[in-house]
């Protein structure tokens, strides 16, 4: 039933909403139309940014993809856990975790799976055009499943939409421009794969720029 109402939500609603308000263009946007197993990475400037990599989705892949978020975020209530877990499809993080449990074993067992995840390495929201430091648990997750594809997409245009501070979403231009594959190459380091996924998303920005 979960499955239906979120295709239901993805093609007639969210979509739509994405277009119109976001006005939203996918540049590259073949390249999530696939089966998982991927990790998603993205810039992050606005809370409409996760709206916008769904709405990229074709809504016949949307049951597979999954934001990672921190789960003391979205699991304040039973209503929004509800929703961010099973309509939103996010994967909680639990941030709290000592060093007794993995960090990472939510995204091992979905990449397991064969899900998508998307992922914000910078781990926090920035400023418009600006790719801040970018965190290592993207790569530290690539390098222990080296077969799986990271994708790089450049978010433009969701700051101006929903800028830090603001409740509800105003009519911007948003581009969403989806890089090439990334693959670890044997033996990199999780600093040289993190320059890579940091010179990818910059390359997406540049471009969006050039127009």
């Amino acid at each position: 039933m979960y499955r239906l109402l979120r295709r239901f939500i993805h093609r007639f609603m969210l979509r739509p909403v994405a277009g119109r308000i976001l006005q939203l263009k996918v540049v590259g946007a073949a390249r999530l139309d696939r089966n998982g197993p991927a990790i998603v990475v993205a810039n992050h400037n606005s809370h409409v940014d996760t709206a916008a990599l769904l709405a990229a989705f074709p809504t016949a892949r949307i049951d597979s993809v999954h934001p990672m978020a921190a789960a003391d975020y979205f699991l304040r209530s039973r209503l929004l856990a509800w929703f961010s877990t099973r309509i939103v499809g996010i994967l909680p993080v639990d941030r709290s975790r000592g060093q007794g449990g993995d960090p990472l074993g939510g995204a091992m067992q979905a990449l397991a799976g064969e899900d998508i995840l998307i992922v914000y390495p910078e781990g926090s929201r920035g400023q418009p055009g600006v790719l801040g430091q970018l965190r290592t648990g993207v790569s530290r997750l690539a390098l222990r499943n080296p077969e799986v594809p990271v994708i790089p997409v450049w978010l433009d245009g969701c700051g101006e939409a929903m800028p830090k501070g603001a409740r509800i979403p105003r009519i911007a231009a948003c581009t969403a421009r989806v890089g090439r594959p990334l693959f670890v190459r044997p033996g990199e380091t999780i600093p040289e794969f993190t320059d890579r996924i940091r010179t990818a998303l910059l390359d997406g920005r540049d471009k969006v720029a050039a127009g």
